[in-house]
């Protein structure tokens, strides 16, 4: 039973700060993949630049999947435009758990 417990706390967790936490983290792998390739001239760099993208792309993705927009213009173009339709989780096929800010303000 505590395992359960722990299992399912660790599921709300993710669900509740999950997209923040995979932006952030993100986003720091980019920086850092860069500041390698740039001082140090190693390709390794570019993987962990790469390894960022994909983890700020899925933090996006968590993000619309949960409120039903885009937080960023860009994420909202990759997902919209390069990415295959049934990956796009703003398509019409899931209801936002939260509203937008509009509606949020409207209530």
């Amino acid at each position: 039973m505590t395992a359960l417990g722990i299992a399912a706390l660790a599921l709300l967790f993710t669900w509740i700060f999950g997209g923040f936490l995979w932006r952030a983290g993100g986003l720091l792998l980019v920086f850092a993949g860069a500041t390698v390739l740039a001082l140090s001239g190693n390709a390794n760099g570019i993987l962990l630049a790469a390894i960022g993208a994909v983890l700020w792309l899925l933090g996006h993705g968590h993000y619309a999947l949960r409120h039903g927009e885009y937080k960023s213009p860009l994420a909202g173009y990759v997902f919209r435009r390069w990415a295959p339709g049934w990956l796009d989780p703003t398509r019409g096929w899931g209801i936002p758990v939260a509203g937008s800010d509009a509606e949020r303000r409207r209530l």
